[in-house]
């Protein structure tokens, strides 16, 4: 079991609140395949809920937990009500964005910006841990810094510690990286030995062998997915799945991938209704259709569509020709 404040999460593996991708119909599918993983839902901003919404836009459904949402902002006061209105949704975890390395959040002095002033992000977990008073668990997602000059990972780890964080994620990059070069599992290491609170890692981790090198190696308490989930909602369970029996679990097949491809873009049109849901579909299409033969002019297809049934008809129609022409997946990938 792995303790995170008054939570227990029988699994090691964590699924990253990536904006735009973990959506609920995302989240739905991801549980269809893992049941008891942590799942983050993309990040909330904490001054758009107390402006516009006044509270989560839903109750987070039994079928979805344990979930976490994640906040983001730099205004104490605010991110300590949104926490509230996330408890009171049924968030497991409410989480403090210290990562996001995307130029128009980190002027606005929100995501990784945070990890350059320690004095107003000390202010903000303060806040947080008096709003929730124990009744859920405050975790936060940092990056090593905010470049190779300011490396001050361990400083901000062990003040989230001393502030009653409990648990810390770290994307093993500074702000400056954005997503360039490789994640720096030494420095996860060293924030791991340093801390009596789980740490969890989290970079380049694209499959079952990768992720369990990378927990061994680090010490750490568990791994974190992020970019490898997308278009792969199997990843979670098969990477839970090696950790507990040791087993490799087959990839999906090129039918199980464009079906539920076509199922996901059904869910996003019947969540977010038709324009909004097929323009978001066209990011999950490419991520799923990764790989496979003549998929370069698929997605120039998809990008084309603009009902949902001309999308469903894409895509049904490259499904149909993989199934009756296995030959094409001998051939080369656009990849």
């Amino acid at each position: 079991m792995l303790r995170v404040g008054s939570l227990r999460l029988a699994s090691q593996v964590m699924l990253a609140p990536m904006c735009g991708i973990c959506d609920l119909p995302y989240l739905r599918i991801v549980r269809r395949f893992d049941q008891q993983s942590l799942a983050f839902h993309e990040m909330f901003s904490a001054l758009g809920l107390l402006q516009t919404k006044k509270s989560l836009p839903f109750t987070v459904p039994v079928a979805l937990r344990p979930l976490g949402i994640q906040l983001l902002g730099h205004a104490p006061d605010p991110l300590a009500h949104a926490a509230l209105l996330a408890a009171e949704a049924g968030a497991d975890v409410v989480d403090l964005n210290l990562g996001c390395p995307v130029p128009k959040i980190a002027k606005n002095y929100d995501g990784s910006a945070l990890l350059r002033d320690s004095k107003l992000l000390e202010r903000i977990l303060r806040a947080l841990y008096r709003a929730l008073a124990g009744r859920v668990p405050i975790t936060i997602k940092m990056r090593l810094g905010w470049d190779d000059k300011q490396r001050n990972y361990l400083e901000v780890a062990k003040l989230a510690e001393a502030c009653g964080v409990s648990m810390v994620t770290v994307h093993g990059r500074t702000r400056s990286q954005l997503y360039s070069g490789t994640a720096d599992w030494g420095a996860i290491a060293e924030i791991s030995a340093a801390l009596a609170i789980p740490v969890i890692g989290n970079g380049d981790i694209r499959d079952p062998e990768t992720a369990a090198r990378k927990l061994r190696d680090s010490g750490c308490s568990g791994v974190m997915i992020g970019r490898a989930a997308q278009g792969n909602p199997w990843l979670l369970a098969r990477i839970a799945h090696y950790f507990e029996k040791g087993e490799i679990l087959p990839e999906p097949t090129d039918n199980e991938r464009l079906t539920m491809a076509i199922e996901h873009c059904q869910m996003l049109v019947s969540e977010k209704g038709e324009q909004i849901g097929v323009a978001e579909s066209r990011k999950h299409v490419a991520w799923y259709t990764r790989g496979l033969p003549e998929s370069a002019e698929v997605r120039a297809r998809v990008n084309q569509a603009k009902t949902a049934a001309e999308l469903q008809q894409v895509l049904e129609t490259y499904r149909e020709r993989l199934l009756a022409a296995p030959w094409l997946r001998m051939a080369p990938s656009d990849e």
